[in-house]
C-alpha cells in the first residue's frame, strides 16, 4: 500500500513535465538523444525523490539534472568515449482550414528554430528556458548555476542575435522594411 501511495506521488509530481523536459532535450541535443536525456533525468528523480520531496520545485530541479546530463554526454562525446492546422475564421462563425497560412506560419516557424539553433548554448538555453518555457529569470539562474545578472545579459544578447538574423533572413526574401527599420534602430519582431 505505501509503495502504491509513493508511485501515485511521483506519477502525480513527474509525469506533467514530461513534454516541457522533453522540449528542452531537444532545444539541446537534437531528436537523436532527447529520448535518452528525459530518460536519464527520470531515473535521476526516481533515484533521488525521497531527498527532493517538499524540499526544491520539481521542475526547476528537472530541468538542472536534464541540462547536467546533457553536459555529460558532450563531454563524454568530446572526449571520444506539431503543428496542427489553422483555422481561419470564415466571418459568419464558422471557421475553416486555410493551407496557405499554414505553409507560411511552418516556414516561419522552421526559420525561428533554425536561427534559434546557431546561437551559441550560452544564449540559445537562457531563451529557451525563458521565451518557451516561461521560468522565471532566478530559476534560468538556478538551472545554468550562474548569477542573475548574466542570465539577463544573454537573454538580451540572445534575442538581439535572434532578431538580426531573422531579420536578415527576412532581406534575403526581398523584405523591404528591415533594411529601414535597421538604420533607424527600430525592430518589429
Amino acid at each position: 500500500m505505501r509503495w502504491r501511495r509513493k508511485q501515485t506521488d511521483l506519477t502525480t509530481k513527474l509525469l506533467p513535465h514530461l513534454p516541457a523536459l522533453y522540449n528542452f532535450a531537444l532545444s539541446l541535443a537534437g531528436p537523436s538523444d532527447a529520448e535518452d536525456l528525459v530518460q536519464a533525468t527520470m531515473l535521476k528523480a526516481v533515484e533521488w525523490w525521497k531527498q527532493l520531496e517538499g524540499r526544491c520545485d520539481v521542475r526547476t530541479w528537472l530541468f538542472v539534472v536534464l541540462r547536467n546530463a546533457w553536459i555529460d554526454l558532450s563531454r563524454q562525446r568530446a572526449r571520444g568515449t506539431q503543428l496542427l492546422p489553422e483555422v481561419a475564421d470564415a466571418g459568419d462563425g464558422e471557421r475553416m482550414f486555410d493551407p496557405e497560412k499554414v505553409t507560411v506560419e511552418r516556414e516561419w516557424a522552421s526559420q525561428v528554430q533554425r536561427a534559434l539553433c546557431t546561437l551559441p548554448e550560452a544564449y540559445r538555453t537562457p531563451l529557451y528556458l525563458r521565451d518557451v518555457e516561461g521560468f522565471a529569470y532566478k530559476e534560468i539562474a538556478e538551472i545554468l548555476r550562474c548569477p542573475l545578472g548574466t542570465v539577463m545579459s544573454r537573454l538580451a544578447r540572445a534575442r538581439s542575435l535572434l532578431r538580426a538574423q531573422l531579420l536578415e533572413q527576412l532581406e534575403e526574401r526581398g523584405w523591404q522594411g528591415s533594411r529601414k527599420q535597421r538604420s533607424n534602430g527600430h525592430h518589429d519582431l
